[in-house]
């Protein structure tokens, strides 16, 4: 998992943030945007296996603790993401993350085409660094999650 500074141009008027896909030298196949309303949402963690999914996560409003697992060992890396920084996952690795701030904004630029029949998610307390970095932020409040992500795929 690789991180990535952006710079971001603010005013009265709010921000702009210009994005340079060039600097991957790849073709994007989708763009997506979640708008996570509660603290302590979490969202993951995903992968697809045919074809396998590289996904570069960019903090729009907020911030995460951002997750890449793999999908074998089922080893995690794990790093806070803030406003003007992204990460890249490797195409390959489950990919999810946990919402520290109410309203925060997501985007997801994926590359790799999606087929719902190669879709899958592995439970997040099937990680052991998932589970631990969890529930040391949430431990005294349930999370927000979606009845998929809580029993897997």
């Amino acid at each position: 998992m690789e991180k990535f500074q952006h710079i971001t141009f603010k005013d009265e008027r709010g921000s702009f943030t210009p994005i340079s896909t060039t600097m991957f030298n790849e073709k994007w196949d989708q763009c997506s945007i979640a708008l996570n309303k509660k603290r302590y949402t979490f969202r993951g963690l995903h992968y697809q296996t045919d074809p396998p999914q590289a996904k570069y996560v960019k903090v729009i409003q907020g911030s995460i603790v951002d997750f890449s697992v793999d999908i074998e060992t089922l080893q995690g890396e794990s790093m806070v993401v803030n406003e003007n920084e992204a990460v890249l996952i490797p195409a390959g690795k489950a990919h999810g993350y946990l919402t520290l701030e109410p309203n925060t904004i997501v985007a997801y630029l994926v590359r790799g085409k999606y087929r719902p029949e190669s879709e899958h998610s592995i439970v997040w307390t099937q990680s052991p660094e998932v589970k631990r970095i969890v529930e040391s932020y949430a431990r005294k409040t349930p999370l927000i999650i979606s009845e998929k992500d809580e029993n897997g795929k």
